[in-house]
């Protein structure tokens, strides 16, 4: 994981692996809100350890069960992806 991520950034939820689909099938884009804590092993079973961060979406989504539509989640960080730098146009 990066230490990129923090509050403030700006992130699109994608797979973590072909294995590990993402719970957000619609790839969103989001911006963290807020630290969530630690992803313990015994709590998170398979996610395994890493950190999750309160995300909120720039359009209400439904997760991967069709629950929704939600404008905020927590998200285990390897289902995170910052999203590119914007650059001002000349």
């Amino acid at each position: 994981m990066t230490a990129d991520f923090g509050v403030g950034a700006q992130v699109h939820l994608r797979d973590a692996s072909a294995a590990d689909p993402s719970p957000w099938p619609n790839e969103p884009s989001a911006i963290i809100v807020r630290a969530g804590g630690s992803a313990l092993n015994s709590v998170w079973g398979r996610n395994g350890g890493g950190r999750m961060w309160w995300v909120e979406f720039d359009e209400p989504q439904q997760d991967s069960v069709g629950a929704g539509p939600f404008s905020t989640a927590l998200v285990h960080e390897k289902y995170l992806e910052l999203a590119p730098p914007v650059t001002a146009a000349d």
